[in-house]
């Protein structure tokens, strides 16, 4: 006795019934992207999403990331080279206003009282100037301490003798390929003290020395060393002027340079921001539509389901 063969219908039944589900879960997990993007206003949010475009999108991140880190301390030396300028402003006035009084003080008319005068605004100019060199920057750093900066700028030795405390040079921010530092240097800017040499018997004086030995000059009783050192702080008063102008303009090209800079990062900011948008940014209108569409479809797909399941074999041989 051969046995029947087995009813095709219960295979066409689970063959059926399988699609359905399939098709039942795929729908849902389509649904379910739809509402997480809509809920995120973002095209992709996982790496299923789009693959090529979430690759994308976090390498634009990670160089957003590292422009926006430059950006920060670019922002912070430019407010230094600011603070920087000003402050050479500041001290180059005073030292102009040295220079006249200087040259004031070699006229041969005034008497020991009217030197002493001269003398006194003197001392009060070298007050001023040993305030700003001390400046800080709004980190509390020293402006013209250059990479030791915690402490102060200039110190007194043993013989009270200001000396600059510093190290190196300002901190520095990389910028078109180039280190560009933030700020320069007391030496760079006010020259430094130097002893007699056989090719310099006089030494050099910086800022500091500069006023000490023009108050002193003011107050010589001797008429001929009187004009000689005269005569030798008001050349210096000029080399300095001329020394913290120079600066000026180091730190405003230094300045213009980083503004260059800054402008470029801006610039590279709204372009990956645009490309960011074209990759992840969702159409909002196409997917509501798209996404009612799919839950009437579902609906659909699920009630049909439901009236398939309930027929058994039972049900379709009565």
């Amino acid at each position: 006795m051969s046995l029947a063969p087995a009813p095709p219908v219960a295979i066409n039944t689970r063959a059926a019934h399988g699609a359905s589900v399939s098709r039942l879960t795929a729908l849902s997990a389509r649904v379910d992207q739809l509402q997480a993007q809509i809920s995120t206003s973002k095209r992709v949010n996982t790496p299923a999403d789009d693959p090529v475009a979430f690759t994308r999108a976090a390498v634009l991140r990670r160089a957003q990331a590292a422009d926006a880190a430059t950006a920060r301390a670019i922002d912070a030396a430019s407010a230094r080279l600011r603070t920087t300028d000003i402050t050479l402003g500041s001290i180059n006035n005073l030292v102009q206003r040295a220079a006249e009084l200087a040259l004031a003080g070699s006229n041969a008319t005034l008497n020991a009282d009217d030197r002493a005068i001269l003398a006194g605004e003197v001392a009060e100019l070298a007050a001023s100037f040993a305030g700003l060199a001390e400046t800080r920057t709004a980190d509390g750093d020293a402006l013209f301490g250059g990479a030791r900066s915690p402490g102060p700028a200039y110190a007194p030795d043993a013989d009270g003798t200001l000396q600059w405390q510093g190290d190196g040079t300002p901190p520095a921010v990389l910028a078109g390929g180039a280190l560009i530092p933030g700020g320069v240097t007391g030496p760079e800017a006010f020259g430094r003290t130097t002893p007699p040499t056989p090719e310099n018997p006089l030494g050099t004086s910086d800022l500091f020395a500069s006023f000490a030995g023009l108050e002193a000059a003011l107050t010589e009783p001797d008429p001929t060393l009187r004009a000689e050192a005269l005569a030798r702080r008001l050349t210096e008063m000029q080399a300095h002027a001329s020394q913290l102008a120079d600066s000026q303009a180091l730190v405003g090209a230094r300045g213009a340079r980083l503004e260059s800079e800054s402008d470029r990062l801006a610039s590279q900011k709204l372009s990956a921001s645009s490309e960011l948008s074209r990759l992840e940014d969702l159409d909002m209108i196409e997917a509501v539509a798209t996404l009612q569409r799919l839950l009437t479809v579902l609906e659909a797909a699920q009630a049909s389901f439901v009236r398939t399941s309930s027929n058994s074999l039972w049900d379709q041989l009565r």
